[in-house]
């Protein structure tokens, strides 16, 4: 089976207009052996009532927050690594596809992949600690990040599929904006561990904010 997933960029959603992640969603078929995932970009999450405390905090801060500095980045991160833990079964392939920020986070789970293992289904308890256990791993320790290489080969081996690896990463754009500090997460800066990696990038961006993140 394929198991494709879509990641949007920042604000970006279906609409009227939408960018071409959603394009290629719409083209693609959905069947059991073929199955899809998309996920809206950083800043579209569903409003809650406006009665709610919750609604104007999201409204008065971290909306804004979030479209400047990507501060749910682990969010979808975590939300696609889910899906991909709960569907998948030996043998399939995957192939992930991101714009902007949603490629930057397409990237992040191929070396979250790569580097912590994917989750046999029913432990997705697990994902946060996942999570945290792969970044941390580029540490400015020399001995510390040995021994959480090592820490990730025993999760890889406790709780993962054998041998998994993203079939196709297509990616539009990536952007550097993605935290306060610029640090990036393990394994986004190089394809060795995808068997197909392409990028396609813009002619005329200007933005500093917004340099491509190149492999």
């Amino acid at each position: 089976r394929n198991l494709v997933v879509c990641i949007d960029g920042t604000s970006k959603k279906f609409g009227s207009k939408n960018t071409n992640v959603i394009r290629l969603y719409e083209q693609v078929r959905k069947s059991e052996q073929q199955l899809t995932y998309y996920a809206s970009g950083i800043g579209t999450y569903a409003r809650p009532s406006w009665r709610s405390l919750t609604y104007w905090k999201q409204k008065l801060l971290y909306k804004r927050i979030d479209l400047a500095i990507a501060w749910n980045l682990e969010t979808v991160i975590m939300d696609v690594y889910r899906w991909l833990a709960d569907n998948y079964r030996q043998g399939d392939k995957i192939y992930l596809y991101g714009f902007s920020r949603g490629a930057y986070q397409a990237r992040a789970v191929a070396g979250m992949i790569d580097k912590v293992g994917l989750l046999f289904p029913g432990n997705n308890v697990q994902i946060p600690f996942a999570f945290e256990l792969y970044a941390s791993l580029d540490s400015s320790s020399r001995h510390k990040n040995i021994e959480r290489n090592k820490l990730a080969e025993r999760f890889k081996d406790t709780f993962c599929h054998p041998n998994v690896s993203v079939h196709f990463l297509g990616a539009w754009d990536t952007v550097s904006s993605v935290g306060f500090t610029g640090e990036t997460l393990p394994a986004t800066r190089s394809c060795a561990h995808i068997k197909i990696f392409r990028h396609a990038l813009a002619l005329d961006e200007r933005r500093v904010k917004f340099l491509p993140e190149y492999v």
